[in-house]
């Protein structure tokens, strides 16, 4: 699961408060460019198991989602799906 933020700090932070909440591995990555609106962004890659916790984590440090999605490999291709 991708979940895309506007800034490398803000990620970092949502990184590392995921990881101590949460307790799953999660990794900040350049956001892929299928789902790039123009202009950088960057992006925590987890766990879907954590969909749940994410939005109550960012609300709680203060740090604004630009959009989640899930990747499936179909038919050889990533596709994205936008989650709700």
């Amino acid at each position: 699961m991708y979940v895309v933020i506007g800034s490398s700090t803000m990620a970092a932070r949502l990184k590392k408060s995921v990881e101590k909440i949460v307790g799953f591995p999660a990794y900040v990555v350049h956001t892929p460019s299928e789902l790039r609106n123009g202009g950088c962004s960057y992006s925590v890659r987890l766990d879907d198991r954590a969909l749940i916790e994410i939005r109550r984590i960012a609300v709680d440090n203060g740090i604004n989602i630009k959009g989640i999605y899930t990747e499936k490999n179909e038919n050889g291709e990533r596709v994205f799906y936008a989650v709700s």
